[in-house]
């Protein structure tokens, strides 16, 4: 036997819950993958499908497993062999151990053994891939973690659910598993509409054929493919009611996940509705059925919306009607909750937030509430000496948190800040205010932006602050991938805002601010958390870096040399880049590591005496040392440093840094700590690899 043939594994089941179909796909692949290379078995081309009642993989295999050659080692050779060179009854019980005669036992000395020892070589035929796979895939299947698996009937197996039938197949051969009763075939199941005009299972002829004959069957085994297509039928029909789809990527995503064929409907609402702030609409489409809003091209929306139907047709309008009907109540249901929350003004809701808890040690949502205004305050006044926009600041940071006491947010957490800008907007509030508190707690994720308004920038990264600095202090910190308080995404959200915007706050007065609001609440010293807090914040700024495209060699040089002061490090890190591709840049960086290792044991001097150079090359140096210290910037100090790259290696090459004469060794030592500070104040270049 020999070549390769394709491997193709279906578990058909009942339906699975979304969030498990894609980590179970991903979990079985590399086990999978390095099952395969222990058996001498390579996987080529591994890939899976997955559907809401079909986990699959499927990738190319030897068609037979390869011989395999072992060296087995024995006792010593004098005790396999007697003084005649006759095998000894111990020599004949190891050649009969494995299988060979004794004249096939030859007398070696191996690694690790002080004297020649019996050793044979044996030659073990590879096995026929397919009783490979029978043996091994049950075992597989049964290894994979499902978080809330289940048992049915009598049996002890437990799964994600109950398995109803197993397409294996390598090549046009089944392979022949059984898992928990069910006993593989060259069959599977298509939609289930498709199988009440065709009962009779779906013949898979080869694993090649596999996604045809599923589609013909009413299932798109791809999701990658679903995806596509919704994504195509979504841009379709918004454009035949002049509109454009309100982008989703992760409701396309689950859309493509819970259907088995991707059929879009487009469907009608009363155009009274659309009093609703758009936010509502969009969030109570896309929670409770799953839609996508459409909106014109002036970003308002249209009175229709656009779901999967999971089948190829919508008979009798059936699908769509049906739709229609549901999210009809479900938006009676929003805007009689956003009439209710209109009756009282938001600022009455804030007493109530004195029974709604942040967290244990560090107080309630009213409690919270007062650290931010706090924090706001000292902030504001750092950035504007108007009076005006100092207190609407505040004003907007006392109403941040009162929209969770509204019965809006309450159905809709999504809309935690949305809500609440809108509500003060029909008060009548300042722009700025109303502004702010809409979008303080962006940004939520990476790919989210950051607040639009400098208000909203400030009270966004205010309220971060207190919940970073405030969890902290009390001793919750991040460890390994727990994180449930999401206290990194928090910080990264602060490291944005402050990199974007360029705003002059270090990590460090940003940390002593907020420490001195939390107070007597803290439970951990403030040394100790500050400590703590600023390797928080340099991890956040490193992958805020590497967020930003920079190299490794150019993140690890910059940060080496100070990370606080953002609009600093983002101007080093624009320099490096830039003259990295610069001929110069690399005898430069190799000077620059020189002059640390001659320094590495040297403290700093005092001036040096340019009178008592001697050497052309240190005196040319001298002469430049004034204008490069002078560089105004970043670009122009690593342009005249690069100026620098043929000088300092015809110094190198023409003097002897620590000669004999004390004078000129501490004026050769003085320049070069000058050259230094000089090269640091853009990076440390021993960083650079």
């Amino acid at each position: 036997m020999s070549g390769t043939k394709t491997f193709l594994l279906e578990l058909h089941c009942e339906e699975i819950p979304a969030r498990f179909l894609k980590p179970l796909s991903e979990e079985f692949s590399p086990s999978f993958s390095a099952w395969a290379k222990n058996q001498g078995l390579p996987v080529t081309a591994l890939e899976f499908f997955f559907s809401p009642r079909k986990l699959c993989w499927r990738g190319a295999l030897s068609a037979a497993q390869p011989n395999q050659i072992e060296t087995q080692v024995g006792p010593p050779q004098r005790m396999c062999v007697d003084e005649a060179g006759q095998p000894t009854i111990q020599g004949q019980k190891f050649a009969e151990k494995w299988g060979v005669d004794f004249d096939q036992v030859r007398f070696e000395q191996p690694a690790g053994k002080k004297e020649p020892c019996a050793v044979v070589t044996i030659t073990k035929q590879g096995r026929p891939t397919v009783d490979l796979l029978a043996e091994a895939l049950p075992d597989l299947i049964e290894s994979l973690h499902v978080p809330k698996a289940m048992r049915w009937g009598k049996s002890d197996f437990e799964f994600v659910r109950p398995i109803r039938n197993i397409l294996c197949l390598f090549g046009d051969q089944v392979v022949p598993l059984t898992v928990d009763g069910v006993t593989a075939k060259n069959t599977t199941w298509g939609h289930r509409l498709y199988h009440r005009e065709h009962p009779a299972p779906v013949k898979v002829a080869t694993p090649e054929a596999y996604e045809t004959a599923l589609e013909a069957a009413g299932v798109v085994a791809s999701v990658a493919v679903r995806k596509s297509r919704i994504a195509e039928q979504l841009d379709q029909l918004a454009a035949e009611v002049g509109g454009r789809v309100v982008a989703d990527g992760s409701l396309l995503d689950t859309l493509a996940e819970i259907v088995e064929f991707p059929k879009i409907v487009r469907g009608d609402f009363p155009a009274s509705f659309l009093e609703l702030p758009k936010e509502v609409l969009v969030t109570s489409l896309r929670e409770h059925q799953k839609s996508f809003c459409i909106e014109g091209p002036d970003g308002a929306l249209l009175p229709c919306f656009l779901t999967a139907a999971n089948r190829p047709d919508d008979p009798a309008g059936f699908v769509k009607a049906g739709n229609e009907w549901v999210l009809k109540a479900r938006l009676y249901d929003a805007r009689f909750f956003f009439a209710e929350d209109r009756k009282l003004a938001l600022s009455v809701r804030m007493e109530k937030l004195q029974a709604l808890t942040f967290q244990r040690e560090l107080g309630s949502y009213y409690d919270k509430t007062g650290r931010v205004v706090a924090i706001t305050k000292a902030l504001a006044t750092r950035l504007s000496d108007d009076d005006e926009h100092i207190n609407r600041a505040m004003e907007a940071a006392r109403m941040a948190k009162c929209d969770l006491r509204t019965l809006m947010v309450g159905e809709f957490p999504e809309l935690q800040g949305i809500m609440g800008g809108e509500y003060l907007k029909h008060e009548g509030a300042h722009e700025e205010v109303w502004m702010a508190v809409k979008e303080h707690y962006r940004p939520v994720g990476a790919e989210d932006a950051i607040p639009s308004t400098p208000m909203g920038c400030l009270l966004s990264l205010c309220d971060k602050l207190d919940t970073v600095a405030g969890c902290f202090a009390v001793g919750l910190i991040p460890s390994g991938s727990k994180d449930p308080l999401a206290l990194r995404r928090a910080g990264q959200g602060i490291v944005r805002i402050l990199w974007e915007r360029g705003w002059a706050f270090t990590p460090g007065d940003l940390i002593s601010t907020a420490l001195r609001v939390v107070g007597d609440k803290a439970t951990k010293s403030a040394p100790e958390s500050t400590e703590a807090l600023l390797a928080f914040f340099r991890d956040r700024v490193a992958y805020q870096l590497e967020v930003a495209g920079y190299a490794g060699s150019v993140r690890r040089s910059a940060l080496a040399t100070g990370w606080e002061d953002l609009a600093d490090l983002k101007a080093r890190c624009e320099a490096l880049s830039a003259f990295a591709d610069d001929p110069r840049f690399a005898s430069l960086a190799q000077s620059a590591k020189r002059i640390g290792n001659i320094l590495k044991d040297e403290a700093p001097g005092q001036a040096f005496d340019a009178a008592v150079m001697q050497d052309a090359t240190e005196k040319a140096l001298a002469d430049r040392l004034k204008a490069l210290e002078a560089s105004p910037n970043q670009v122009a100090l690593l342009a005249a440093l690069a100026d620098l790259a043929e000088p300092l290696e015809a110094f190198f090459g023409a003097v002897m840094v620590k000669c004999e004469e004390p004078t000129l060794r501490a004026a050769r030592l003085n320049l070069l700590h000058r050259l230094r500070q000089a090269f640091l104040r853009v990076a440390d270049f021993s960083q650079w690899q």
